[in-house]
Parts: structure tokens; sequence; C-alpha cells
């Protein structure tokens, strides 16, 4: 969802191509458009920090260069979603999807956005624009989304097939995917399949992914794997110490045979 560069990055390269008075090399001439973005890829770097208040206030520069960049107001959206503000972020994201009907990764935020505030039959246009959209790099987190949808409305067979589709998309990157479709297995006591995508689940840049743990530990213990289990629910409570998972798994411990 958020630009590759780096604010660092972006600052060097705002100082190479502005240079000094005494260069001998020209500096290039920026279109407003292309200012606008350099200071968009400065909020997102912000964002990359964990500063939404920077990001917005680099988003009302920007916005000031060229009021009709989709990229500002979707970044706008991720940074008012990252103060909990879904009401302005939701306004965002129409902005952007409202200037660039096509722009997949703003259709995909207005999509997770009106999931999150309950409104389901709004979320899959704007999820199915972005999954089906075949130059989408990243269209396995509207499938993912699609299927966290139809997994909200237990609308199962649905959501595992929308869930499989973004671990075809995306193998490696795909962990929330395998999360809701080891819950679908496991409901339907699947549970080898389930512990598989737990596992998965937990792989790469998901290695601390809490819930997916917990889950596992709880597939192990339905499945009688109580060796397994208790491993598992150790681990948890080493990774997580003094949160509700940590006290989850040691509850767990004491059912254990």
């Amino acid at each position: 969802m958020l630009r590759n560069l780096s604010s660092v990055y972006i600052l060097i390269l705002m100082n190479s191509v502005l240079g000094c008075s005494s260069s001998k090399i020209t500096a290039k001439e920026y279109t407003r458009t292309e200012r606008a973005l350099l200071v968009v890829d400065i909020a997102n770097g912000a964002l990359l920090e964990g500063d939404s208040v920077g990001a917005l206030q680099n988003l009302a520069q920007a916005e000031r260069i060229d009021p009709n960049l989709p990229e500002i107001y979707h970044t706008k959206a991720i940074a008012f979603f990252m103060k909990k503000d879904l009401a302005s972020a939701l306004q965002a994201a129409r902005r952007a999807v409202e200037i660039a009907p096509h722009f997949s990764d703003a259709n995909n935020t207005l999509g997770r956005l009106l999931m999150d505030l309950g409104r389901y039959d709004e979320a899959i246009k704007p999820l199915e624009l972005a999954a089906n959209d075949s130059l989408y790099r990243d269209a396995y987190k509207a499938w993912t989304n699609l299927g966290i949808l139809k997994f909200k409305l237990r609308e199962f067979a649905q959501a595992e097939s929308f869930l499989s589709r973004a671990i075809i998309e995306s193998p490696r990157s795909a962990c929330v995917a395998h999360y809701f479709r080891g819950q679908i297995e496991s409901q339907s006591s699947r549970m080898k399949v389930a512990i598989e995508d737990f596992r998965e689940a937990m792989k790469r840049m998901c290695a601390h992914f809490s819930e997916a743990h917990m889950a596992l530990g709880m597939a192990y213990q339905k499945n009688k794997q109580y060796e397994d289990a208790r491993k598992t629910f150790l681990e948890i409570q080493k990774l997580y110490p003094n949160t509700k998972y940590s006290e989850m798994a040691l509850s767990q411990i004491k059912y254990l045979p």
C-alpha cells in the first residue's frame, strides 16, 4: 500500500536534483505533479516510521501543490487509518477513487475500510476491481480482503476460494490468507491442513503473528497432538509475555493431559 522509497532517500534525491548554485549541472525542471509526488513519498516514509501526523503535514503540502493527485488521498487514508479515524480515512479513500477509478491500491484500501465499518455490500465492488486487475502487483491483498469479508459473513466456501486465490497470487506474502483459511479448515475439523496453514501463517515476515501462534496451539490441541500443543503454548509465553496471548496459552496448558 505504501511506496518503497524511504524519507531519507527522498531527501537525498531532492538535494541531488536541486543541487547547489555552483553546480555546472542544470537541475531538472520538475512539473507540479512530480513535485507533489516527491512530497507524497516523504509522507510515505513518515508512515513507515509510524509518524502519521508528520505524514498528514506533508500531504497537506502536496495537496497545495497539486490537489488532483490521487496518491495524496490514498496515503491520507492510510494515515487516518493509523490514527484510528476511520471516517476521515474513508473520505480520503473515496476521493482517491473518485479521481482515479482504476487505482487498485486505493480501491483495495477503500474496500478494506468499508469492510472494517461493517458495510460489506459496499466493500465488494472496489475489492473485486483491485483483485481482478491483472497489472496490480498486490492483488493478493484484495483477494485476502474478499476472503475475510466472506469469512465474516460465514460464507465459508467462497471465503476459502478467495483466500486460496490470494495464496496462489503471492505464496510468500499471504500469511493472513493462510491464517483465515486455517480457521475455516479448523472449523470443518480438517485439522492436518489447518495446522499446515497456521504454520505457513507464521513464516517469513509474519514470524511474530501472535494470532497464528495461538491458533496453531489450539489446532494441535484439537488434533490431540498434546506435546506439540504444549510446546507451542510455552513458546507463546516466551514470545508475548504479559499479553492476553500469554494468559490464554497458560490457561490452555492447564487443560492438556
